[in-house]
């Protein structure tokens, strides 16, 4: 308990007192003592005030930050509440401030400035299904930081971020998959006009003539598609 909260219920309790005193002596005693307390309440209020004020400027605005990303998390479901769990050993050490959870509708946001000498993020823009983000929280313990998600009802989640960041990366790792084996569609058309222009070049004059045959109705019809 802080000094300002001890002489909080100080003050509660002696005015209680005052209300069922009658010596006089016992009464200009207790009022005594309120004022006393209530002074002592003053001047302990702007302090922690101006100690939180220091603490706000001492952290640097979250846009002005680099962040590594937090890419290592295990999740555990339990009926409606989903348990999110991020492993860094010693961050209960971190003073509260440091670690940062903000909730919003289908997304959430980890950031921990200062652990280890870097700045570490997890940042998930949309998640899996829908939770209440107000009824959500967080927790540090020693070694961990817990994120609890409150879901409207027992959905069962299969993983934290949506489907839809997992199929456009899967399809994004087909193309570029089929990219380096195929090769880009422009060295297709290069190697077919390569072969073209070696038939053209050839001794052969009936090969020359189809070539002239094939390029002319090639153009007829690309005239007639515009």
């Amino acid at each position: 308990m802080s000094e300002l909260e001890q002489y909080q219920e100080d003050l509660a309790e002696v005015q209680e007192w005052l209300k069922t005193a009658k010596r006089p002596n016992n009464i200009e005693y207790l009022n005594k003592r309120i004022k006393f307390l209530n002074d002592s309440i003053k001047i302990l209020q702007p302090q922690k005030v101006e100690k939180e004020e220091q603490i706000e400027q001492q952290l640097p605005q979250i846009d002005e930050l680099k962040f590594e990303k937090i890419t290592k998390y295990a999740f555990d479901q339990e009926e409606s509440k989903i348990t999110i769990i991020i492993n860094m050993e010693g961050i209960g050490e971190l003073p509260k401030q440091n670690i940062q959870v903000e909730f919003g509708k289908n997304c959430f946001d980890v950031r921990v400035i200062g652990y280890r000498n870097a700045n570490h993020r997890l940042q998930i823009k949309k998640t899996f299904g829908d939770f209440l983000h107000k009824m959500s929280s967080f927790k540090v313990t020693k070694n961990n930081i817990h994120v609890i998600l409150i879901l409207p009802d027992k959905t069962q989640w299969t993983q934290i971020k949506t489907t839809e960041n997992i199929i456009d990366q899967k399809k994004e790792e087909k193309e570029k998959k089929k990219f380096e084996k195929d090769g880009p569609l422009e060295d297709d058309v290069k190697g077919v006009l390569n072969m073209l222009k070696g038939f053209y070049e050839s001794d052969d004059p009936e090969m020359r003539d189809t070539v002239r045959q094939f390029m002319r109705k090639t153009a007829n019809q690309q005239m007639w598609k515009n």
